[in-house]
């Protein structure tokens, strides 16, 4: 795990835990929009760096290294944290820990741990580790999975982009694919929600809304303050890989209000109905 730093000279925090199987790169935009206004922390998990040949283990370690880190460094308290789908479920694990006070935190499509018996969750990450070797390997499944006219930075000449990413895919070992799945799904957390006063936001783009409502529907019965915003016209990750303006200026709006007021300052948006 390796840490990236944006905005070093701001006071406030803001923790930053990426989703899997994508570049770094693909993230410092946001972070570095976001490092107008905070210490951006952008964490890359083990077996994500090419030029470091590590496997990644768990989100748990993930967390504790994150947090040995943060320690070391003299930061004992987080302004803002935020986590996109694997990453998502670190920036749950890292709450539970307690070590770390939270002021907010957003949850962008963030996975949650199966519910199902353990010989289950095995099959579907066997499942979930062919269809996974079969994507990386093929440009065709990987334009299917990430269209072009909405995940390249240039639709009108995708394929070498798409190229570039199938060989930083290709450094991924077999290990840290199966560790992904399944730890992103299989994560430990404590039976119930630790009472804190961490103000919290569950992202899910409308494009996506089939594919996390399991886990949506688990965040809402685990985080009791929980507040869930529809993102229009998004598929899984895109706001914040592809448009960091408007991931940060939405990022902005909820994180530098006070709690009572985090729900009338992202209605340009469409905000959840509350607890449905």
């Amino acid at each position: 795990m390796t840490v990236h730093e944006y905005g070093g000279e701001h006071e406030k925090v803001l923790l930053f835990f990426p989703g899997s199987c994508t570049p770094v790169e693909s993230y410092i935009p946001a972070a570095e929009q976001m490092a107008g206004e905070y210490h951006v922390l952008l964490v890359t998990p083990d077996g994500h760096d090419p030029q470091i040949r590590t496997d990644f283990i768990s989100v748990e370690k993930t967390v504790d290294d994150t947090v040995a880190w943060l320690l070391a460094h003299g930061i004992r308290h987080l302004d803002a944290l935020y986590g996109l789908s694997f990453g998502g479920g670190m920036a749950v694990r890292l709450l539970t820990t307690q070590r770390i006070p939270v002021d907010k935190s957003i949850i962008d499509a963030g996975t949650a741990p199966y519910q199902y018996p353990g010989w289950l969750c095995r099959l579907i990450c066997v499942r979930d580790f062919v269809m996974t070797k079969i994507c990386f390997a093929s440009i065709t499944a990987m334009k299917a999975a990430f269209p072009p006219e909405r995940f390249a930075q240039d639709p009108g000449n995708w394929k070498p982009e798409y190229q570039e990413l199938k060989g930083y895919l290709k450094t991924f070992s077999n290990r840290t694919i199966w560790n992904i799945f399944w730890s992103a799904n299989n994560y430990e957390v404590p039976k119930s929600f630790p009472k804190m006063d961490t103000v919290i936001q569950f992202w899910v783009g409308t494009d996506e809304w089939g594919s996390r409502f399991r886990d949506l529907k688990w965040y809402e019965t685990y985080l009791p303050q929980m507040e869930t915003v529809r993102i229009p016209g998004m598929m899984h990750g895109e706001l914040v890989t592809m448009h960091p303006e408007a991931f940060a200026e939405r990022a902005r709006a909820f994180l530098g209000t006070c709690a009572h007021d985090a729900r009338d300052a992202v209605n340009a948006g469409e905000v959840n109905e509350g607890k449905r």
